[in-house]
């Protein structure tokens, strides 16, 4: 049994998409139970098993407290980690000569970083990290042209394919 606990924001001078911790805490989930390795937590059951206890694993969890926390929780491991990075770079150029023109690119990042700890020893018995990237273009020449200006769906394209790096890791990791 395994407990996905919700990813800290570390990505420095990066703004945090809005519920983004929880959804790459339920697509760790998802594919966790996919990979049929693992007895996972519903994150609900989860935080309802916690406040039942009284107990709190926010920030970074130490040796002790995973241990303690398991054997509450009944759960052998922990899933934790960060976002390191997430944004966006913007490069573009323009013209007037003749006839004007604009071109710009868009390049989405991120990176997660993540762990398990073993309840019944505090160890750190598994950790890995993932990076991904899209880019999007936009051209106008004469006024005429297209491209994408702000995609919303960054999440779906580039984080998830990072949390599915990570989980390939897991699976093939002898836990």
């Amino acid at each position: 049994r395994i407990a996905v606990l919700e990813f800290k924001n570390k990505a420095d001078n990066q703004w945090w998409w809005h519920g983004g911790a929880q959804a790459a805490q339920d697509v760790f989930v998802t594919e966790l139970v996919k990979s049929g390795k693992f007895r996972v937590v519903e994150r609900e059951q989860l935080a309802q098993l916690m406040q039942e206890k009284n107990l709190s694993l926010s920030g970074d969890i130490d040796p002790s407290t995973a241990v303690q926390a398991g054997k509450l929780l009944g759960v052998k491991y922990f899933l934790t980690g960060a976002v390191t990075e997430y944004g966006a770079q913007e490069t573009g150029a323009h013209g007037a000569y003749g006839v004007g023109f604009s071109g710009s690119k868009k390049t989405f990042t991120a990176a997660m970083n993540a762990r398990i700890i073993d309840t019944d020893t505090g160890e750190i018995v598994w950790a890995d990290e993932a990076r991904g990237e899209d880019a999007h273009f936009k051209l106008s020449i004469a006024g005429f042209g297209g491209g994408v200006d702000n995609d919303s769906r960054m999440f779906d394209k580039v984080m998830k394919p990072v949390i599915e790096q990570l989980v390939a890791s897991i699976k093939a990791a002898d836990l």
